[in-house]
């Protein structure tokens, strides 16, 4: 069994329905690649490492993770402390609106402790975001860089989404420094048209995985909405498109669900252009959905 370690900061989801009516739920780009990987291939050991409070809400997770059949053992529970939280309104296009309140999140000290990171020699996948490398800071970042080479060194991957979100950020310079750091011991990159823009010199979704391939990555995907991707790869480029989208209703997760498409595909065998059309198929399932996860199929 595959074991698939996702690094990030879980939050609690608002979804505003109506203007009386609120929905409560989970969201978070790492905990929304976790889930959908773990429905995709239950075949895998689909592992997430954060950080919780010990409130109602932080209990709640963890219960969802163990239901979702993800292990939650590397979540650690910080005394006196909740989850950040997000609200989304969605207009008509299905195009969404965040407001985050995140910044006593736990997870900024979550690499802290000795044992917040499974053995890396026994994750055969790593997967963290922009999101998460900007959300811990310096030391946390230094501490998943190192860990990053650790699981590289005893054979596992290094799988990155860029999910530039510039607020979270000092300035542009420091984000741009960090994706190039990652992207020189990176083996899967997963980015979009927009965060390709802004963290290289590049505009056109090709022009974008031939910065990251320069900088060292050897496999590049860049999404552009319901537009074809482009795969780029050691065997050469192709544009995957994605199909028939269908109704719009929530664009929230759409990226991580074609994240979680093409990871379970890849580490199931299938080569990039496979996982590709894997990733567009969830991606389109996600987004005619409201919320970030979406009911589980029986």
């Amino acid at each position: 069994m595959k074991r698939v370690l996702v690094v990030g900061e879980p939050l609690v989801e608002l979804l505003d329905e109506s203007p009386a009516i609120g929905r409560h739920g989970f969201g978070g780009d790492a905990l929304n690649l976790a889930v959908y990987l773990a429905r995709e291939s239950p075949e895998l050991h689909v592992m997430l490492a954060s950080a919780a409070g010990d409130d109602r809400d932080s209990d709640s997770l963890l219960a969802f993770c163990r239901d979702e059949g993800v292990d939650g053992s590397h979540i650690r529970r910080v005394v006196g402390a909740r989850l950040g939280r997000y609200r989304v309104t969605v207009d008509r296009s299905g195009e969404r609106a965040f407001e985050y309140q995140r910044s006593v999140s736990p997870f900024r000290r979550a690499l802290a402790g000795e044992d917040a990171l499974p053995d890396p020699g026994s994750v055969d996948a790593l997967c963290f975001s922009g999101i998460t490398l900007a959300v811990l800071h310096d030391a946390g970042r230094r501490t998943l860089f190192d860990y990053s080479l650790a699981v590289r060194g005893g054979g596992g991957i290094l799988v990155y989404d860029p999910n530039h979100r510039p607020a979270l950020w000092a300035d542009s310079a420091d984000a741009r420094e960090w994706a190039t750091r990652i992207a020189r011991i990176g083996d899967v990159f997963l980015a979009s048209k927009e965060d390709g823009r802004r963290l290289t010199d590049a505009d056109t979704a090709l022009g974008i995985a031939t910065s990251f391939r320069a900088m060292g990555v050897s496999e590049v995907v860049v999404t552009d909405g319901p537009g074809p991707c482009v795969v780029a790869h050691d065997a050469g480029v192709i544009e995957i498109p994605a199909g028939d989208v269908g109704s719009v209703v929530d664009t929230t997760a759409a990226g991580d669900a074609f994240d979680a498409g093409y990871v379970a595909a890849r580490l199931g065998g299938d080569d990039p252009e496979g996982s590709a059309r894997a990733g567009h198929k969830l991606a389109s399932t996600v987004v005619g959905h409201r919320g970030a996860l979406i009911p589980r199929r029986h």
